[in-house]
């Protein structure tokens, strides 16, 4: 509850916008010390009187914005690689933003140096004009530096960490939303139920990541970043998670993924670790599923993660009568196993997402 700013947590509820592709190519930036104080002048120079009276526009937000924004909420990072660096390094986002504004800045010193060759390059241009370049240089250099942060691949993520983190973070983002209801309440506020849905969702997953269930943790990272669904099942899409293992013997370094998709039939997946960044990965899916494509998206993130991966595809004709599911589900079966390798996890979340946006793109 440090540092906690009613007015302005309200404000971002009511009159929240959706991200951008460039400012979302940054890391909570609101977050950062650099921008917290900014932030929070600009908020103490809105009275919450006019916040109030602003119409409530979470429920316009698409899925992917609104589970940006519920990550925000619980200070979680914006991608999966991002939360298993943090895991990894032992670091909280404010400690993370904190280390990414340090490298940001020594580039942006980096940068100053050559100044004078890019204003040479871009003469006739306006001081807007130059401006408005040099940050869309820094904010490629930005999304460059979070997708290829370096992961360490012999240490293994402790799920039962990611139980304490989304608990911890989880509960406070409740409170925050309870008193922030109570304060806009009073402002004179009467629709809350985009706040209300928020802290449901929350609470949803406080509830369904425990200790000592990694099966239920592990169901709810995934849909924590699986965009679209954000710890909301039954729309479709749905998710299982067991900890069964179809030789009957557990092994915590292999994962089978069995997605019934809606328009291509079933695809399964097994992912083997072969070694502690290399993962063997099968696909079986029917000959009509756009498996190139499904290749060439794993491929483009796997270079990110320096994952060394080896991928091959068994494909089969379904038959055409086959009725089609009104939604498509996904199942994980892991090892009883407590700890993950995180190139098993960032795959396994990569086949999960690429093939259900494949399948929705054909529907």
């Amino acid at each position: 509850m440090e540092n906690l700013n009613l007015n302005n947590l309200i404000a971002r509820y009511i009159n929240y916008k959706p991200v951008t592709s460039a400012s979302s190519n940054n890391i909570n930036q609101t977050n950062t010390p650099a921008n917290t104080s900014a932030s929070g002048a600009s908020a103490n120079q809105t009275s919450f009187t006019s916040a109030a009276s602003a119409n409530i526009q979470m429920g316009n937000l698409s899925n992917a914005d609104r589970s940006i924004y519920i990550k925000d909420l619980m200070k979680l990072p914006k991608n999966l690689n991002e939360l298993i660096f943090m895991l990894q390094k032992n670091l909280n986002q404010m400690q993370f933003n904190r280390m990414f504004e340090q490298q940001m800045a020594a580039r942006r010193n980096l940068l100053s140096q050559t100044q004078a060759q890019i204003l040479a390059q871009l003469q006739g241009l306006s001081t807007s004009e130059i401006k408005t370049m040099l940050n869309t240089q820094m904010n490629a250099q930005a999304a460059n530096t979070l997708k290829n942060l370096q992961l360490a691949p012999n240490m293994l993520i402790n799920i039962a960490d990611i139980s304490t983190l989304i608990q911890t973070n989880g509960k406070d983002a409740v409170t925050k939303l309870i008193l922030a209801m109570t304060a806009a309440s009073k402002g004179g506020v009467s629709d809350l139920s985009q706040l209300k849905d928020t802290a449901k969702l929350i609470n949803a997953s406080i509830a369904l990541a425990s200790t000592d269930n990694p099966a239920q943790t592990l169901k709810t990272l995934m849909l924590l970043y699986l965009p679209w669904l954000p710890l909301h099942e039954g729309v479709g899409f749905d998710l299982d998670v067991e900890t069964s293992s179809e030789s009957g013997a557990d092994d915590e370094s292999l994962l089978i993924i069995t997605i019934t998709t809606v328009n291509y039939g079933v695809v399964k997946a097994v992912l083997f670790l072969e070694t502690s960044n290399s993962v063997q990965i099968n696909i079986e899916c029917d000959e009509k599923f756009p498996k190139d494509e499904l290749l060439l998206r794993l491929q483009s993130e796997q270079k990110n993660y320096s994952m060394q991966s080896v991928i091959s595809f068994d494909t089969k004709k379904s038959p055409d009568n086959t009725p089609k599911p009104e939604v498509t589900n996904a199942k994980i079966n892991m090892s009883h196993a407590n700890e993950i390798s995180p190139y098993l996890l960032l795959a396994a979340h990569s086949i999960i997402r690429n093939t259900i946006e494949l399948d929705r793109i054909s529907g």
